[in-house]
């Protein structure tokens, strides 16, 4: 129970330092920056179209390739800075243990993973309200978007909705496994950067094989192949590059899942068995 208490207060500790911390402020207003730019060109595409737009925009947010990119770096810049040493660092490892120390830091990666794109969803939500239609259905406008190419037609090109994902899924629904797979996606990068950080004491390694990883995404949904897609995790984190119902060649749901899950617990492991090396690294410092 101490050593789960520790791990915890660990966690805590590491978000008590998001008040002073440049980096995070700055992540949320370039997120909310995009998203305010985004909900907007749903309103005015729904105000020429002449319907209601919807509050369920989430799951299409980020679905094209450089919108993609545009979202998932600023998860470097989150964890760019792993494994999160600083001033108190020493002093907390003493105290608590280099395990539990160890612990606490993938905890933070992995809730604040998921306080990253539910900040997303928040603020995509609260910005469409003003010309939203509240409503558990998709909407007249999405529909729109979907089957009729309205998008591209009135110049909107960089608007895309996935006609088999409103089709097979509620919003609900939708915007709980979009939720759910960029989360997964999410920890893979960090707890990656952490390792590789770790391993290397190079504090710009994570960040760039992570940022190599983000481009070869991009690449594959805009050049590459089905096949190619099942080597792109960052490519998984939306519906439209998931196999739904058996509609399309791309990985399944529980390829992705399984794959997100196992590279993590893998990550996990070999941090906590390299530990050792990461104690002579702390030491040297």
């Amino acid at each position: 129970m101490s050593f789960i208490k520790t791990t915890v207060c660990i966690c805590l500790q590491n978000f008590r330092k998001w008040q002073k911390d440049y980096r995070i402020w700055t992540i949320a207003a370039i997120l909310f920056i995009l998203i305010l730019e985004n909900t907007r060109k749903f309103s005015d595409l729904s105000a020429d179209l002449g319907v209601s737009s919807s509050i369920w925009q989430y799951p299409f947010l980020y679905s094209q390739y450089h919108l993609k990119l545009i979202f998932t770096l600023p998860l470097l810049l989150m964890f760019c800075n792993a494994p999160f040493i600083d001033q108190n660092a020493l002093f907390l490892i003493v105290r608590c243990k280099r395990k539990a120390w160890i612990t606490g830091q993938i905890l933070y990666i992995i809730v604040s993973s998921a306080v990253y794109y539910l900040f997303i969803f928040l603020c995509t939500v609260i910005t469409a309200l003003p010309s939203s239609e509240l409503s558990m259905d998709w909407g007249k406008c999405l529909y729109t978007i979907a089957y009729r190419n309205a998008a591209s037609q009135l110049g909107y090109s960089f608007l895309s909705v996935a006609g088999y994902v409103i089709e097979y899924f509620t919003p609900i629904q939708a915007v709980w496994y979009t939720f759910l797979l960029s989360w997964l996606m999410a920890i893979f990068i960090g707890l990656l950067i952490y390792f590789l950080n770790t391993i290397s004491s190079k504090r710009y390694l994570g960040s760039i094989v992570s940022g190599i990883i983000i481009l070869f995404s991009c690449y594959v949904e805009a050049f590459g192949s089905d096949k190619q897609l099942y080597f792109s995790p960052v490519s998984w984190s939306t519906l439209n590059q998931v196999d739904v119902a058996e509609k399309t060649n791309h990985p399944s749901f529980y390829y992705c899942i399984g794959v997100y899950c196992g590279l993590s617990l893998l990550l996990i492991v070999l941090l906590l068995v390299f530990r050792k090396r990461w104690k002579m690294d702390i030491d040297s410092k």
